[in-house]
C-alpha cells in the first residue's frame, strides 16, 4: 500500500510539472521524425521496421533517463527528501513507488503511440509512396514495441540508481547518457571489432549467457527483431537487468547516510 501511495503521489507530481506531457510529445515527435522527415530507411532496409528501430533504439534510453533523472536527487534539490524519510516509509517503498510511476507513464505512451503509428503508416500508404517499402507483419512490430519498452525500463532503473549518488538532476541525466553508448552506432562498431578479433560474424549460435549481456546493444536488439527466440531472450535479459539494478538501488539507498538539515 505504501508503494501504491508513493506511485500515486509521483504520478500527480509529474502531471503537475508537465513531465508526462513532455514524454507524450517526445514519443510523438519521434514517430513524426520516423514517418515524415529524412530519418528514413537506409540502403539495406527491407521494410519500415528499420527506420523506426534505428530512431527509437536511441530515443527510448533518453525517455527512461528523462523520466527518472530526478527520482532521488530531485527530492534532495527541493529539500523534501528529509521530510519524506522522517515518515514511516521504507526507502525501498519510495524507490519502487517512483519506479512504477515512471512505468505507468512510459509503457502506455510507447505502446499506444507506436501501434497507432503502425496502422497510420498502413492507412496513409506512406510506406509505399515515400519509401517504396512494405510494412512488416504486425507480430514483428509488436516485437519492436516490446524491445524498446524494455530498453526504456532498464534505463529508468539505471538512472534511478545514478540519481541516488548525483549531486544535481542535471548531473544525473548527463551521467546516465554515458551509458547510452551500446545504443549508439559506436556500440555496434565496438561489437563488430570484437567479432572480428574473435572471428565471429553472426549472433547466431552464441551462448545464452553472451546474448544476455549483448541485449543492451542496439545491434543485437535489431538482430532479434525478426527472430522470436532471440527477441524473447533480449526482453527477458533487459527485464532481469532492470530488476537487478532496482534491487541494488534499494540496497544502496537503505544504507545511504542522508544528512538532515538543522
Amino acid at each position: 500500500m505504501k508503494i501504491l501511495a508513493v506511485m500515486q503521489w509521483e504520478l500527480r507530481e509529474n502531471l503537475r510539472n508537465y513531465k508526462a506531457l513532455f514524454l507524450l510529445m517526445f514519443i510523438f515527435g519521434g514517430i513524426l521524425m520516423a514517418l515524415y522527415t529524412e530519418v528514413g530507411p537506409t540502403a539495406n532496409s527491407t521494410n519500415v521496421l528499420d527506420p523506426f528501430f534505428e530512431l527509437f533504439a536511441v530515443l527510448c534510453p533518453m525517455i527512461g533517463i528523462f523520466a527518472a533523472m530526478d527520482a532521488v536527487v530531485g527530492e534532495k534539490e527541493k529539500g523534501t527528501l528529509e521530510l519524506i524519510l522522517s515518515k514511516p516509509l521504507p526507502r525501498r517503498s519510495l524507490l519502487l513507488g517512483k519506479f512504477w510511476a515512471y512505468v505507468l507513464m512510459i509503457v502506455p505512451l510507447l505502446v499506444v503511440e507506436l501501434i497507432a503509428a503502425y496502422f497510420w503508416a498502413q492507412i496513409s500508404g506512406i510506406s509505399q509512396y515515400r519509401w517504396q517499402l512494405p510494412m512488416p507483419p504486425f507480430s514483428q512490430w509488436l516485437t519492436l514495441v516490446a524491445i524498446v519498452t524494455c530498453v526504456s525500463l532498464f534505463f529508468v532503473a539505471l538512472t534511478t540508481l545514478i540519481s541516488i549518488f548525483a549531486p544535481t538532476t542535471a548531473t544525473s541525466g548527463l551521467c546516465a547518457l554515458v551509458f547510452m553508448a551500446p545504443a549508439h552506432p559506436l556500440g555496434g562498431e565496438f561489437l563488430r571489432q570484437v567479432g572480428q578479433l574473435l572471428h565471429i560474424d553472426s549472433f547466431q549460435g552464441l551462448p545464452l549467457i553472451v546474448k544476455f549481456f549483448l541485449s543492451v546493444f542496439a545491434k543485437f536488439q535489431k538482430f532479434a527483431l525478426t527472430r522470436p527466440s532471440d527477441a524473447l531472450i533480449c526482453c527477458l535479459s533487459l527485464l532481469i537487468m532492470t530488476v537487478v539494478v532496482l534491487l541494488l538501488s534499494s540496497w544502496i539507498f537503505e544504507r545511504q547516510n542522508v544528512t538532515f538539515r538543522k
